[in-house]
């Protein structure tokens, strides 16, 4: 007898491996006596999103991004240097002028020594770019950069927000799952007490009390697994919201509840615009940062102009008297204009051009493709929505059915007019059917997740 099925164990197996490489209310998580986090669905993904690594991630990239447009800007506004320098010379340097200028034979070179020992040069350049395409376009494209990773901080939202809707259910899903089954094993233990008596009194075969021992001891163990399962969907759960492994956390919201206001809310032919989807804006936004590159190698074919004013003061000692305030300092100051004009570059430049070119059609390419690629994805979700839904609806007849023949069949055996093996044989049907059931609830949430991922929502 088993009450999972293998598609739900595979189901858990998966998001955890996958993971670990919207509810009542909004308000805080409550604390309950024992230090127990009690979470709402919709607490969980609001956590989430303020804790998450990904999601920390993700707002690094925006700020990092920021950041970046402050430092372009920097860079084409007024900078202003220092700087100060001191010079001792061992040796002054030597230098040879004809000795004729000072009555010498001609021909001959006498030696002379100019400047002193000890040198302090003090200097501040303020310096203006007036003209630089690279500026202006690196300007633009720290922009489109920031918008970018705002962009990737909404998908990231939007797969926190799938991921830990998924695992909540899943740990709604194993609780109620436990819930049942406990009260199985109760209702099968009753009836095992039962058959006992009668067996004792000589009007029941011992097979039937082995059997229901057996179905005991069955149900035992798939609890004790139901219950290992769902410690790793409550750890799943606290590692995708940034909760401590540690602490204990409990779900708030009740299975039925959110299901059905999931099923009320499901609407497969709500209209899709494929242009207001998340992963479509970002690619545009790379056609334009692959704009922007192109641009920039463009725009250094073109002069760039800049300014400055320099002003310095040099004090020439053989003492060190600098302080002396009493002794000369030499000043010069000047204005500075350059003008750097790109005339030959031997092909780099144009060479570099038509790389950008070809990643800019490269990229104007994929944009396309996922743009078909959404609209694809969008027809699936919807038949795997439908598909879902059908499969969910008869499963809950056939849950409702199991559980009707179930209680004839208790009823029957108490009165002596069915046998252990045939309680055993419908418990295990209905065990089996209710985890199908539970499976089809879960595909049925998972179908909705995919089908708002496929929206963009």
């Amino acid at each position: 007898m088993q009450f999972y099925s293998k598609p739900f164990i595979i189901i858990i197996s998966t998001l955890i491996s996958l993971n670990i490489n919207a509810g009542i209310t909004g308000r805080a998580p409550s604390q309950l006596p024992n230090d127990t986090m009690r979470i709402s669905l919709r607490q969980a993904v609001d956590y989430a999103v303020e804790h998450s690594t990904m999601m920390n991630t993700a707002k690094t990239d925006v700020e990092i991004a920021g950041r970046r447009i402050r430092e372009i800007t920097a860079s084409g506004l007024p900078q202003i240097d220092a700087s100060a320098g001191y010079q001792y010379f061992f040796e002054i340097p030597t230098s040879l002028v004809p000795a004729e200028f000072f009555g010498g034979q001609p021909g001959e070179f006498a030696e002379i020594q100019f400047g002193t020992e000890q040198t302090v040069n003090v200097s501040a350049t303020v310096s203006q770019m007036i003209f630089d395409g690279s500026y202006i376009v690196g300007l633009r494209a720290a922009r489109i950069y920031r918008d970018l990773a705002l962009q990737n901080k909404e998908r990231s939202e939007l797969e926190v927000r799938n991921q830990v809707s998924a695992t909540y259910f899943l740990v709604l899903l194993s609780r109620d799952n436990i819930s049942i089954l406990r009260q199985n094993l109760e209702n099968i233990r009753q009836s095992l007490a039962e058959t006992e008596k009668i067996m004792e009194a000589g009007f029941t075969d011992p097979i039937n009390v082995d059997q229901l021992r057996l179905s005991v001891s069955n149900m035992r163990n798939n609890l004790t697994k139901l219950e290992r399962q769902y410690e790793l969907s409550l750890n799943l759960l606290k590692y995708q919201i940034g909760v401590d492994i540690d602490r204990k956390i409990e779900p708030a919201d009740s299975l039925h509840t959110l299901f059905g206001k999931i099923m009320l809310e499901a609407d497969p032919d709500e209209e899709f615009l494929y242009k207001d989807h998340i992963d479509y804006r970002i690619m545009r936004s790379r056609r334009d940062m692959d704009y922007m590159a192109l641009r920039r190698e463009q725009s250094f074919s073109l002069p760039s102009l800049t300014a400055s004013y320099t002003y310095q003061e040099m004090a020439m000692r053989n003492d060190f008297n600098f302080t002396d305030m009493s002794k000369p300092w030499f000043p010069t100051s000047f204005v500075a204009i350059n003008l750097s004009v790109p005339i030959f570059s031997s092909g780099l430049r144009s060479a570099r051009i038509q790389q950008a070119r070809l990643e800019l059609s490269k990229t104007e390419m994929e944009t396309s493709q996922v743009s078909e690629s959404l609209r694809m994805q969008i027809t699936e979700a919807r038949l795997q929505f439908r598909t879902a839904m059908e499969q969910y609806l008869t499963e809950k007849e056939n849950m409702e059915l199991a559980e009707r023949i179930l209680k004839r069949t208790t009823i029957m055996h108490k009165e002596g007019m069915a046998s252990s093996m045939e309680l055993t044989q419908a418990n295990d049907q209905m065990l089996a059917t209710r985890a199908n059931y539970y499976n089809a609830m879960f595909e049925f949430i998972t179908a909705r997740n995919n089908l708002d991922k496929a929206r963009g929502l």
